[in-house]
């Protein structure tokens, strides 16, 4: 997410085709819980000795990959979100399919599926990624060590399933999750849209709470909200000062353009909750009847300015409280509780637009709280944007995850 265009196309559906092929249909299995995993087809390439495609659930889909030589590690993956215009699938997602064959260079095998259905499905997440680990070790037996893995959405599904599944997993690896918790980001994105409508009223159709359903920030609404913005740049920089906004960015060259991205980003990402988040609960699970608006920890507005604005947007913010189902749901699906039982290695962005960096520091918090540190160890990549990784670097911290069950040897922050 490095320019303005790249935030209007957050929504593009980018369709990638796996590179094996598919081979008859072999046998049915069953996955925990009794639920029905048909495999469709069975083939293998000269990295991997045997790959299993296969349905399993309501409408899921499932891969196994066997390494040709296996080192006992098995990787779990839970992929992050994806929206409900888009087809349940396979495709590769976040680097997945150059990080999948890198890890069976090294011996370790992977396992990944489809969820059920798209939006912010984390609790069908958690169901689907965990029965993977019945089915890999139906065909090819246990693991010696099984890690579970996940990027943004899917970092909290794995956080969430090495919550519920104790000892069946021996370490995690996070990436760009929105480890803080579901509340967090969803008030993020809810007051990002709140404080537009402020200062930019009548740009975006609905409210804060009140979302039209197939609403999309396309190329032109985008180019709309540019030349409010422009027209009046102080109702940015006012936005960027205040602390529950949260917008990320890096003081430089790019910074104004970094702004108007993760802006774009949180409006974009609010407007889709109407089809990716809202259908899943009963009401809608924000709450700011006392929320006092402050200021950033480095405001762009000298101080009396800074002052002004605090004062209107207090005065003027609307106020709701939340639907007690829909808050109960989203705090279950899910906040961490910090309570790690397994070795975890996070990585994020410091300035992530739509996963913003602070889910660290309350991921951090929360560990600390429960006296489980000596299990964290968290890494930054100083770039801008969402999952902005290099794949050596994301197969590396999987790699030191393994090590690191392994050996017992906690990795360098």
């Amino acid at each position: 997410m490095r320019g303005l265009t790249t935030a209007g196309a957050l929504l593009v559906l980018t369709a990638c085709t796996d590179p094996t092929t598919m081979t008859g249909v072999r046998h049915a299995a069953m996955a925990p819980g009794g639920l029905s995993a048909n495999v469709v087809s069975e083939t293998s390439t000269a990295l991997w000795e045997r790959i299993i495609t296969g349905e399993a659930g309501p409408g899921s889909l499932y891969q196994l990959y066997l390494p040709r030589e296996w080192n006992g590690t098995a990787v779990f993956y839970a992929h992050g979100l994806r929206d409900v215009l888009e087809p349940v699938s396979l495709r590769n997602q976040d680097n997945l399919a150059a990080i999948r064959d890198q890890l069976g260079e090294r011996g370790i095998a992977v396992a990944y599926s489809s969820y059920s259905e798209n939006g912010y499905a984390e609790k069908d997440g958690v169901q689907r990624t965990h029965q993977l680990r019945g089915l890999y070790t139906s065909q090819f037996g246990t693991p010696a060590r099984s890690l579970i893995a996940g990027h943004s959405l899917g970092g909290i599904v794995a956080l969430n399933v090495a919550e519920k599944f104790p000892g069946q997993y021996d370490g995690a690896a996070v990436f760009c999750g929105v480890v803080g918790g579901t509340p967090v980001e969803f008030n993020h994105m809810v007051t990002t849209r709140l404080l537009f409508d402020l200062f930019y009223p009548g740009i975006l159709p609905g409210t804060y709470d009140q979302i039209p359903s197939g609403f999309i920030i396309d190329q032109a609404k985008q180019a709309q909200i540019i030349a409010a913005i422009t027209a009046n740049p102080l109702g940015l920089l006012a936005i960027a000062s205040i602390r529950q906004a949260n917008l990320q960015f890096q003081f430089g060259p790019q910074m104004q353009q970094q702004m108007v991205t993760s802006l774009i980003t949180a409006l974009t990402f609010h407007g889709r909750g109407a089809d990716n988040v809202l259908p899943l609960m009963n009401g809608f699970p924000f709450d700011n009847i006392g929320v006092v608006y402050t200021a950033s920890a480095i405001p762009l507005l000298p101080p009396q300015a800074l002052s002004g604005v605090l004062t209107m947007v207090n005065t003027n913010a609307p106020r709701r409280a939340g639907d007690p189902s829909a808050m109960n749901y989203v705090e279950h699906n899910f906040t961490p509780s910090g309570a790690l039982r397994i070795p975890t290695i996070t990585l994020h962005n410091n300035a992530d637009p739509l996963v913003p960096f602070f889910h660290e520091g309350l991921f951090a918090a929360r560990v600390s709280d429960a006296g489980a540190s000596g299990l964290l160890v968290q890494r930054v990549n100083s770039s801008y944007g969402h999952c902005v990784f290099s794949v050596p670097e994301q197969v590396q911290m999987i790699v030191d995850v393994d090590t690191w069950v392994a050996t017992g040897i906690k990795p360098a922050n």
